[in-house]
């Protein structure tokens, strides 16, 4: 007898037990891992397909912390957040949009939305490119755009957007040059060039503009909107 034989049977095949499980488990998770990675790619790269089809260029689209495989499983994404940069539209271009789509399921050959909310922000650049003006200067503290117009920018106009339910105005002050206000008549002829009406027309997802302000670098139009159909 010795205080230190080989351990009893029992205890080794215990041992082995516990290694195949580990091994087990180990590889359970290594394939749980690479199949949500994998729905989770495919789910986006689909969506960001659909997407890129309105925007005219494809998004990153993120599908929020729950596992893709427990919303594939259930059928309905709770929080789908899309992100693009240089997005087009029939009267402004270089756009940003960040849009989160919630509840999204799939129906038929399409799918529908529960509800969403959609940012867009346009940059001075994009707006000097809307009305061909030559430098636009946001200034956020009184809600306005300061246009410099001429190769000097000594004419200013400031022009302050409004909404007006599916419409933006843009509507001019007093011009100044070189910082005295122009005369009556020229001033209304130079009012009358800058003044612009975009129409928000033809807005997916049933969506409705509900703010619009004036940001450090430029415009930033808040939508939102409720149950709606989609094209997958």
């Amino acid at each position: 007898m010795t205080l230190f034989g080989s351990p009893p049977s029992w205890l080794r095949a215990r041992r082995r037990t516990t290694v195949v499980l580990t091994v087990v488990l180990t590889l359970a998770a290594a394939l749980t891992g690479t199949a949500e990675v994998t729905v989770r790619d495919r789910i986006a790269d689909r969506i960001a397909a659909a997407a890129g089809k309105r925007l005219g260029t494809t998004p990153d689209v993120g599908l929020g912390s729950t596992p893709a495989l427990w919303q594939l499983a259930r059928g309905t994404l709770p929080d789908v957040e899309l992100t693009a940069d240089g997005v087009a539209t029939r009267h402004m271009t270089g756009l940003a949009v960040d849009a989160h789509l919630h509840q999204v399921r799939r129906s038929g050959k399409g799918g529908t939305v529960g509800s969403s909310a959609v940012t867009v922000d346009a940059d001075a650049a994009s707006l000097a490119g809307t009305g061909g003006s030559g430098v636009v200067v946001p200034d956020p503290a009184h809600g306005r755009l300061v246009v410099h117009l001429g190769r000097s920018g000594a004419l200013t106009v400031p022009v302050t957007p409004t909404l007006h339910g599916r419409t933006i105005r843009l509507v001019p002050g007093r011009p100044a040059f070189d910082g005295s206000p122009l005369p009556g008549a020229l001033a209304q002829e130079v009012t009358a060039r800058a003044a612009r009406t975009i129409p928000l027309t033809d807005l997916p997802l049933e969506l409705r503009p509900r703010r619009l302000t004036v940001t450090d670098t430029g415009l930033r139009l808040t939508l939102s909107g409720g149950h709606a159909a989609v094209s997958v």
